[in-house]
């Protein structure tokens, strides 16, 4: 099967993102005016790892198919142990930074919110301890209102809100995918999503601080799938990037709104690469560089560990810190918090990624064998017929997906 370096490199960097956007949330600089724009690089990056995972599934689904089953275990125990364990970090850490960031010189700034929300998470944590511990070890925590169960998307561990969105996801990926491509039920679904869409973004369907529900981030899945659909049509097509790099750059005005969808037209084009041609040398050189070297595809394999462990070892730096140093600036903190955590952060992820990820996956395999020796069914979906253009296929058989990418 197929593999995409740049995606996962791509993952690396979004994953470091991710950790910037809290060392700046929780040292305050954004409040003190020297980083504003960083505050939502975070946001972006998780909605560049949800097209990831649309993109990802549905390659999955098409060249490396298994029966329905087999697939949701893989996905399970691809990320389930891990995430487990964050969220056993993330309820004592969550204690740790409320306390520390309440001693903080820049505590009581006005523009500080993160005080408050962390304080608030942490109170939730307690005060909802079981409910949080179920919501979670089925992994649609995501999916409930805050008015159902206080915090429920960030309880724990708060990056893991996206989790839940992707396992959401990875539910239901081979049926929306079976129907996408025999394409007779498709503007039914699609009607229902935008309908279920709508629904959320007027509230009917609860509150949420973060799209933590399957409908509101439809779009962005969309567009995963979509490029996976249309790249064997695409590759090996683009000869000119300058010139989709300079409209990329002309649409930079608009600002953060569009950010997402640029840089991941501008990894699609590096995808889909006539690296033959003279013209893509420059291009094909940074974008290899940045995006498929060594050291990005070594961060990225790691990057599920970066994001969900992040912040406990933030947390705790953050603590270190300023009990040492607790008159600090708001700058000096951030700095001195940086150069604490990364490295911390470098190894404990790649401790995880040997130790928890990787026994995690071959887990998995090892069940499905199990299974399959056995005689042992998994469960597999009913049969439906979805018409494709030019045959009656049975669900049964398109259900049928690939190993952990």
């Amino acid at each position: 099967m197929k593999k995409f370096a740049a995606i996962e490199g791509l993952r690396g960097w979004l994953a470091w993102a991710v950790v910037l956007d809290h060392l700046v949330q929780l040292s305050g600089v954004h409040a003190s005016g020297l980083a504003p724009e960083l505050l939502t690089l975070g946001s972006h990056a998780v909605m560049l790892f949800i097209i990831i995972s649309g993109f990802v599934i549905t390659h999955l689904v098409i060249e490396k198919p298994e029966p329905y089953g087999a697939y949701i275990t893989r996905r399970f125990m691809r990320i389930f142990p891990l995430f487990a364990l964050s969220c056993v970090a993330g309820f004592f850490t969550y204690d740790i930074i409320a306390v520390a960031l309440a001693h903080a010189s820049w505590a009581h700034d006005r523009t500080f919110l993160a005080l408050a929300f962390w304080t608030s998470i942490a109170s939730s944590d307690h005060a909802y301890l079981w409910q949080h511990i179920l919501a979670h070890a089925t992994m649609l925590h995501g999916a409930i209102s805050d008015a159902l169960l206080p915090h429920s998307q960030n309880a724990l561990n708060g990056p893991a809100w996206s989790l839940s969105l992707e396992w959401q996801f990875y539910l239901v990926a081979p049926l929306i995918i079976a129907v996408v491509q025999g394409r007779k039920y498709l503007v039914w679904f699609a009607s229902a999503f935008a309908l279920f869409g709508i629904a959320y973004s007027v509230g009917w369907l609860g509150s949420f601080l973060n799209p933590g529900l399957l409908v509101a981030a439809t779009a962005y899945f969309a567009v995963g799938i979509a490029s996976r659909l249309i790249y064997p049509a695409i590759a090996g097509t683009v000869r000119h990037p300058s010139i989709i790099l300079a409209m990329c750059i002309a649409l930079i005005p608009l600002g953060w709104s569009v950010f997402t969808i640029l840089v991941w037209v501008l990894v699609m084009s590096g995808l889909a690469l006539d690296r033959s041609a003279p013209e893509t040398g420059s291009f094909a050189r940074i974008y290899k560089l940045t995006l498929e070297s060594g050291a990005a595809t070594y961060i990225g394999a790691r990057s599920y560990s970066i994001y969900l462990f992040h912040l406990p070892i933030i947390s705790i730096c953050f603590a270190l810190w300023l009990d040492k140093f607790p008159t600090s600036s708001s700058a000096a903190s951030f700095f001195g918090v940086s150069a604490m955590s990364v490295p911390v952060i470098l190894v404990v992820s790649d401790l995880l990624y040997r130790f928890v990820e990787r026994p995690g996956i071959a887990f998995g395999s090892l069940v499905i064998q199990w299974t399959n020796r056995r005689g042992v069914r998994l469960p597999v979906a009913t049969s439906l017929p979805l018409a494709a253009p030019r045959t009656a296929i049975a669900l049964g058989d398109l259900l049928k997906v690939g190993r952990s990418f």
